[in-house]
């Protein structure tokens, strides 16, 4: 009996106190929300992002967490600022939290934050706690704030080129 339990126990035991860190390689998705919206990212923007969330949780400490949250509270959150979304293709666990997605709030002062999880599309339950140890979120968040520029420069060059063509037409029916 003793044997089985060093080979079964154990594992389970060690496995069950991952740290977090140690399944980022297994996202097979790396997004961003802001204010709600997922926000379209070119494969290289995700490349990027998806380094500053590992270069983020370098050195990190996974702790317990006392934050618990409801579906209802977490959209009403996601409503105003900066997420980061992590998806899995299966099913993974942390100190025995269970998720397939995981999000965070971007906060360039943050120096720990909570991981909420997600089972299905169903972010519920405990959270997951990080403590990034001596460092904070201004990189990522810095990094997510060139992205938004570059989209809304992008957007409002759209809307330019939109609008000229217009001014074109009604200058001709004007000479007209």
């Amino acid at each position: 009996m003793k044997f089985l339990f060093f080979f079964m126990g154990i594992p389970l035991m060690i496995m069950s106190f991952f740290e977090t860190v140690d399944v980022l390689p297994y996202a097979t998705e790396v997004g961003l929300v802001v204010d709600g919206n997922r926000i379209e990212l070119s494969e290289e923007q995700q490349q990027n992002l998806e380094m500053q969330v590992e270069q983020l949780f370098e050195n990190s400490r996974t702790m317990p967490a006392f934050a618990v949250t409801t579906q209802e509270m977490f959209e009403e959150e996601l409503k105003d600022g900066t997420f980061v979304s992590l998806k899995f293709n299966g099913l993974f666990e942390v100190n025995g939290l269970p998720f397939d997605e995981l999000m965070f709030r971007v906060d360039k002062e943050y120096h720990a934050f909570n991981l909420v999880r997600g089972l299905n599309g169903v972010f519920e339950g405990r959270c997951i706690y990080i403590d990034l140890d001596e460092k904070d979120m201004s990189e990522i968040s810095d990094f997510i704030s060139s992205i938004n520029l570059q989209a809304v420069e992008g957007e409002e060059a759209d809307a330019l080129k939109e609008t000229e063509p217009n001014l074109e037409n009604e200058t001709q029916n004007e000479q007209v």
